[in-house]
């Protein structure tokens, strides 16, 4: 199960923590993806998922410089790898219930390995360092 947004994820950076709400709330859909879904379905869910994560990444790394975050590098390169995951999930063949498992288990990584354990160590950064 994903999981639901809660303050404790905060980066303190309103536009950030809206972002990251957003992406909570997509990747909710996604958990809810039924035997209903439809290609064209998953298909829209994908290209919101990838014009969001532009711009997501793009503001945080915005962020990162801004404040001096030593690991900006690492970090940029996990967004690299996100989106390159997002892209082979998009190129690869898959029947409708493959495509809607790979992309719970992709957003679910994502949201817990990405957000909730990589961004929250720039607050952690940002508070030791101020």
């Amino acid at each position: 199960m994903i999981s639901k947004w809660d303050e404790k994820y905060r980066l303190h950076v309103e536009k950030i923590d809206k972002q990251h709400k957003e992406l909570f709330r997509l990747s909710a859909i996604v958990e809810d993806l039924d035997k209903n879904t439809t290609k064209e379905d998953i298909k829209k869910l994908l290209n919101s998922f990838f014009i969001y994560m532009r711009e997501h990444f793009k503001d945080e790394e915005d962020y990162m410089k801004k404040i001096g975050y030593p690991l900006l590098k690492q970090h940029h390169e996990l967004h690299h790898e996100i989106i390159k995951e997002f892209t082979l999930l998009v190129k690869e063949n898959h029947t409708i219930e493959s495509l809607k498992k790979k992309m719970q288990i992709a957003t679910k990584k994502w949201l817990i390995d990405h957000i909730l354990q990589n961004d929250l160590k720039i607050e952690k950064w940002r508070v030791a360092n101020s």
